[in-house]
């Protein structure tokens, strides 16, 4: 029985464990091209942030797509919508963003918030709030088509982002509400009990 020959060093070793006629890949080879794709993408945006000025005026409740990037495990990762929280000015490079994911398989009861029904994410299935992947994200990460034309080349508009992309109010204040009661079970004790 010939043993496997392995390629790489360290922890970025693999073997031929692949039917290449099925053309399957290793995981872990996978995992890397997702990576170096991430890469990719990162030099993109330094090359573009050289170039232009993003200059968005956003305001509470607009729904856009994201860049979330390649992050870690459970960390949200890759193109979702998010809905901005708070405003943010056009000489601010950063927006505080709740990102929002298909309702397929429901949500986790400390985490997710139902928001319903969404008609400008073109979806049967309700749309979740993950509450506990809030944070700030760089302008540069917005993915939309009113900002990026044909090939990736920047198109200035002026167009507004229509009402039909914005999130209720009464929507906005669960993911508030929801936010706010993540952080007080944080400072629960061991019981489960409020301190």
């Amino acid at each position: 029985m010939n043993s496997p020959i392995y390629y790489g060093t360290g922890k970025y070793r693999w073997t031929d464990n692949v039917d290449f006629e099925n053309k399957n890949m290793p995981s872990k080879m996978i995992g890397r091209k997702e990576e170096l794709d991430w890469i990719r993408r990162q030099l993109e945006y330094s090359s573009f942030a050289e170039k232009y000025k993003l200059r968005y005026d956003l305001k509470r409740g607009e729904i856009l797509e994201f860049d979330w990037g390649i992050n870690v495990n459970a960390e949200f990762s890759n193109r979702h919508y998010g809905v901005v929280l708070v405003d943010s000015g056009e000489f601010n490079p950063l927006v505080i963003v709740c990102p929002l994911k298909t309702n397929r398989n429901g949500g986790h009861p400390r985490s997710d918030v139902d928001l319903g029904i969404i008609p400008c994410l073109k979806t049967t299935h309700s749309t979740l709030a993950v509450i506990n992947q809030i944070r700030a994200v760089d302008k540069l990460r917005i993915y939309t088509k009113f900002a990026i034309g044909q090939e990736n080349q920047f198109r200035e508009t002026n167009d507004p982002i229509d009402e039909m992309y914005r999130l209720e109010e009464k929507k906005l204040d669960l993911i508030k509400q929801a936010y706010i009661n993540l952080l007080i079970m944080g400072n629960n004790d061991k019981s489960g009990e409020y301190r």
